[in-house]
């Protein structure tokens, strides 16, 4: 990946920082591209030259936009775009307003579609292909209840990934997601610390004992961006231990690691 350059929308999160470290590991430049414009100068400074901070509200196309814009002026190029921005909003969908279930389709969904539209014409325009990752969820396939609009919207991501699969199939644009299960992300730990028992509650459900870890979920974007990864494309990969494989599993027979 020496050389290339990718954008990574919720750049400065659990998840998105562990990608941004691994594409400048892997000898990429990286757009750190976050609503939280300190977090995200804080990581670049941490990467180095490697890095750039940048602000982004991925509702609003100028400011899409302008972060592409900002990654060609800085870096020359786009080779991969992973849109890992996302909300969570609590609520039962009878007593969601409608502002939020947009907010979570906005942040999620057409975010993504914004993000895609803008670097995916830099990845044509530049004829030597690329890739999209979406950062999606179990909950694609598992809703999560008390949670209105973030399962439909991860499906909607899965969806996409497939369309653009089609679409971007000719220009050598592979456009796949990443499911992770529950992540144990600072954010995670911070709800545990909360709640105790709900973190053991989860533990019964999944296979594997444990949570996925962040750099597990980053080793699975870069190898989809990868050339190891070129025959791959439209594709929605759970990384969940077997979580949504569980609707049977007894209890005995998950080893917690906790």
């Amino acid at each position: 990946m020496n050389g290339k350059v990718a954008i990574v929308t919720g750049g400065a999160g659990g998840l998105g920082s562990a990608i941004c470290r691994s594409f400048a590991a892997e000898g990429a430049n990286v757009v750190i591209a976050d609503v939280d414009l300190g977090r995200s100068q804080a990581l670049a400074k941490d990467i180095g030259e490697a890095a750039l901070a940048m602000q982004v509200d991925v509702t609003n196309e100028d400011s899409v936009n302008q972060t592409v814009q900002a990654a060609i002026d800085h870096f020359g190029r786009v080779d991969y775009a992973v849109h890992s921005s996302g909300n969570n909003i609590k609520s039962p969908l009878l007593d969601m307003p409608l502002e939020m279930w947009r907010e979570a389709l906005d942040t999620h969904l057409t975010g993504a579609f914004l993000l895609c539209k803008a670097a995916g014409r830099q990845m044509v325009e530049q004829g030597e292909g690329g890739s999209v990752v979406f950062i999606s969820s179990v909950a694609a396939w598992a809703p999560v209840p008390d949670r209105g609009a973030y399962g439909p919207a991860k499906a909607g991501l899965n969806n996409l990934a497939g369309l653009l699969s089609l679409e971007w199939a000719r220009y050598d644009i592979n456009v796949n997601t990443v499911c992770p299960g529950m992540a144990l992300t600072p954010m995670t730990e911070m709800v545990y610390k909360r709640d105790p028992d709900l973190r053991a509650q989860r533990l019964k459900r999944m296979p594997a004992g444990r949570e996925v870890l962040p750099q597990e979920v980053a080793d699975l974007v870069l190898f989809l961006c990868s050339d190891k990864a070129s025959h791959i494309n439209g594709v929605s990969i759970p990384i969940d231990g077997g979580f949504v494989n569980a609707g049977f599993l007894p209890e005995e027979m998950v080893r917690l690691r906790i």
